[in-house]
């Protein structure tokens, strides 16, 4: 440690958002293959909510705990064998950190990493005026993108265009994407437009659907309205969708969503907060000639790949508010519930 320290929002104690709280802690020495980074922003993430409740196991998780997986920041400090960044340079983090030396790393599956931890969850993160990364998960912010612009980005589009990739969408395809309004379902219909997809984007709500409906996908359909909406889409696509990513596992969800999948098409599943039990007919499945996959995560190439389109302006990044260090522990509670559109970010510049 440095000696120094400095503020951060840590738990104390695995409990929740009520562990929560301001506290003073030594400020991070980097290793010499880390970067120090003073934080700019981060988000409030359904992720520190399990993390801070103690959901899974976490040998690594050591207390007090600093929550947050996304920061960005400018360069305070940098180790010995740093070389790709600078002191001042902006930056924004990739927050699993893959071990780099196994087979998957090698040939570019790091979110399969079998060592996979995450800045946040098996180590101090970002909801703090500094934090200390590995230099090979820190990449420079574009020029004309914010520092809460690239927090929002951080977690959601890398992890969208890693799943994209993993089903191997193409413009060929036709993607059903329940829950598109949320961080990640908004950035997969985002870049499979990119890809030249089409996308029928479902969301519970008119004001889920309004929003979504400025992206520009193919067709918007909003299941509170149409609880049974298989008809609807067949309708809109008569041979089925080729690709439909589960972002919930919402068990009501998850039968009318398979109901809309043509032959030989492609299950992504990339959430389970609204399950994650769900049913599955195996006779259906053979017949169907139906594949599914699991994806969590994004790849190194897919976050640089990701942050590129964002600095040419060809993604919408949705913030939906703005706090400070000391309002987090609201903006956590605000995020169990439903009324939000967008990620809520922390400006450590705030004060309250």
């Amino acid at each position: 440690m440095s000696g120094q320290v400095m503020r951060a929002m840590a738990v104390d104690a695995l409990g929740g958002v009520d562990r929560l709280a301001l506290r003073e802690l030594p400020r991070p020495e980097p290793a010499a293959d880390e970067v120090l980074i003073r934080v700019a922003t981060v988000g409030i993430n359904r992720q520190d909510l399990i993390t801070m409740v103690g959901r899974f196991p976490n040998p690594h998780l050591r207390l007090p705990h600093v929550p947050g997986i996304d920061p960005a920041g400018s360069v305070e400090d940098v180790g010995a064998d740093v070389t790709r960044v600078a002191v001042g340079d902006r930056v924004v983090v990739k927050p699993p950190i893959s071990c780099g030396v196994c087979e998957l790393c090698l040939a570019g599956e790091d979110d399969a990493c079998p060592d996979l931890r995450s800045v946040g969850v098996h180590r101090q993160g970002g909801l703090a005026e500094y934090v200390a990364v590995p230099e090979r998960n820190v990449f420079r912010i574009p020029a004309g993108v914010t520092f809460g612009e690239a927090t929002v980005f951080a977690h959601s589009f890398p992890v969208a265009l890693t799943l994209l990739r993993r089903v191997g969408v193409t413009e060929r395809d036709t993607l059903l994407v329940p829950g598109a309004s949320g961080s990640v379902g908004s950035a997969i219909v985002q870049l499979a437009s990119v890809i030249g997809a089409r996308v029928v984007a479902a969301v519970g709500g008119r004001a889920h659907a309004d929003i979504v409906g400025q992206l520009d996908p193919f067709a918007v359909i909003d299941y509170v309205e149409t609880p049974t909406f298989s008809s609807l889409v067949r309708e809109l696509v008569p041979g089925g969708v080729t690709v439909h990513v589960e972002t919930s596992s919402d068990p009501a969800l998850w039968t009318e969503s398979l109901a809309c999948l043509a032959r030989r098409g492609r299950v992504a599943v990339i959430g389970a907060h609204a399950g994650p039990v769900v049913q599955l007919d195996l006779n259906w499945l053979f017949r169907q000639r139906a594949s599914i996959v699991g994806c969590s995560g994004s790849n190194l190439a897919a976050f640089g790949d990701a942050l590129e389109l964002l600095g040419e302006g060809r993604l919408t990044v949705p913030i939906d508010q703005v706090v400070s260090l000391t309002e987090a522990p609201a903006a956590y509670r605000r995020l169990m519930g439903r009324d939000h559109h967008g990620k809520t970010i922390v400006d450590l510049a705030l004060t309250t």
